[in-house]
């Protein structure tokens, strides 16, 4: 009885020592608008990227740099519509991701670069054209991969951290006992 108890102790040690309570939040942001961006302490500095929600492990849609402190700003230069996900990580190497977010629009474009600028159409001089924009950010608590599985749905967020040799070392005693029942 001792043994499974040991056991059992030691496997949810081991599983908070994997999950982490370094998370970033899931703001609400709109185009050519600042959003405020924060997180929970870990080991600074960290690192800041914003990553299409449909392919988080490619290229950064935008660098937003290292930090020291526990939030920053960030002028939202890219076009409404657009889903993405902000992911953060610390000096040791573990990540924070938020989760989907969908752009919001306004009618400011001034920020955007040519290449993220909605499409314009060309209406003849005879013609009447009107568009309208809204003004509201949509954020979706929704996984990004497999990396956010759905803990913490309320921020949109779940720290991933490496395995760590102790971990690994930890996990073999923990297995070696439950064999040994």
């Amino acid at each position: 009885m001792f043994a499974a108890l040991f056991s059992f102790t030691l496997f949810l040690a081991l599983c908070r020592s994997v999950l982490a309570d370094f998370t970033i939040d899931t703001p609400q942001l709109v185009q050519c608008q600042e959003a405020q961006i924060t997180w929970t302490q870990s080991n600074p500095p960290y690192n800041l990227i914003v990553v299409s929600a449909d392919d988080v492990c490619g290229d950064a849609l935008e660098s937003l740099g290292d930090f020291t402190t526990l939030e920053t700003t960030w002028l939202v230069n890219l076009a409404s519509g657009t889903q993405v996900v902000l992911s953060l990580e610390d000096a040791s190497g573990y990540e924070a991701w938020s989760g989907t977010i969908t752009i919001g629009a306004s009618n400011d474009a001034s920020c955007l670069q040519s290449s993220s600028a909605p499409p314009t159409t060309t209406t003849p001089a005879n013609h009447a054209s009107t568009t309208s924009h809204s003004a509201t950010a949509t954020t979706t608590y929704s996984p990004a991969g497999a990396a956010n599985a759905g803990l913490a749905p309320a921020s949109g967020a779940l720290a991933i951290r490496p395995l760590s040799s102790l971990t690994m070392v930890g996990a073999v005693v923990a297995g070696a006992f439950a064999f040994a029942l």
